[in-house]
């Protein structure tokens, strides 16, 4: 799915604009629209809206959850849209790297509302004491204040995107008082040459057909027995049954990190390996999945 990325700072309507935008291409174009939202993973990760933005571990955490779900939405077809800060230019890259992996385009849109303005909003919104919902039922934190701490860090750790910048490109900035290039970010993505062709967007050769079923078949052992252990333990995971040699094979996660992040993590995993011009052997197969699991979340 070609992907727009949304970026501001806090308050600056990233959230109106990623509805108008949902608006036009389901109205307009008749084009189905898949909307990720930093509001929505927050709450389904049962973190405060405050304490995430204050803590960098669980910030990673949102993010990544964020990447691997815009990378399991992906294809040629619909329209992805990334409704969250985006304010690390590195993230950026990282998803402009997955959407040319996965052979789409991409725009960036800069919502460009001035500081004091975004105070003001921020202000307004009614929630100042966050509590989780007792429900399990979706729902989302864009009705809850940033703290002035907060709201000021994330201003002085917000990294504008730049046109220049072919990760940000084509940049398109809206003011408060503009209404979106419609036509502008539907032609950049619709109209647009995909990707050039590279080692990381050329399809590999194709591999047996055992070689793709052991692939599957690894993973998704490693992937249960993560699931099982952690019902007992919550620190780090030994994996005995697929070590191979003296290496100590484990796996260390947040235990923030669910069943649906660990198989989008696998499938993340799964179109990597079937990337390759040559593919590994299936005797390192664990090694390289544990380490990707554990590099995902930032775990040495």
């Amino acid at each position: 799915m070609p992907l727009i990325v949304l970026c501001g700072i806090p308050s600056s309507g990233k959230t109106t604009r990623a509805e108008e935008l949902e608006k036009f291409f389901r109205d307009e174009k008749n084009i189905a629209v898949h909307r990720v939202s930093e509001n929505k993973c927050c709450r389904a990760h049962k973190f405060l809206k405050n304490e995430l933005f204050s803590d960098s571990q669980k910030e990673k955490i949102i993010r990544s959850s964020l990447k691997s779900e815009v990378g399991r939405l992906q294809n040629a077809k619909d329209v992805v849209i990334l409704d969250a800060g985006n304010y690390i230019k590195g993230y950026r890259y990282e998803l402009y790297c997955q959407a040319k992996g996965s052979r789409v385009t991409q725009c960036t849109i800069l919502c460009n509302l001035p500081l004091e303005e975004a105070k003001e909003f921020n202000r307004k919104r009614p929630v100042i004491e966050e509590k989780l919902p007792e429900s399990s039922e979706p729902s989302d934190n864009s009705d809850v204040q940033y703290t002035e701490a907060v709201f000021d860090a994330l201003c002085q750790r917000f990294e504008e995107p730049q046109g220049t910048n072919r990760w940000d490109s084509p940049l398109f900035v809206v003011l408060p008082d503009q209404q979106l290039d419609f036509d502008g970010i539907y032609k950049s993505l619709f109209q647009n040459k995909l990707p050039t062709p590279n080692q990381s967007t050329q399809n590999a050769p194709v591999c047996p057909a055992n070689y793709l079923y052991e692939l599957d078949q690894i993973s998704r052992g490693i992937v249960m027995d993560i699931i099982a252990a952690r019902k007992y333990n919550s620190g780090s995971i030994s994996l005995p049954r697929y070590q191979k040699g003296p290496d100590h094979l484990s796996v260390n996660i947040p235990p923030e990190i669910g069943v649906a992040d660990l198989r989008r993590v696998r499938q993340l995993f799964l179109n990597y390996i079937k990337l390759q011009s040559s593919p590994p052997s299936l005797d390192n197969l664990p090694q390289l999945f544990v380490h990707y699991i554990n590099s995902n979340y930032n775990v040495s």
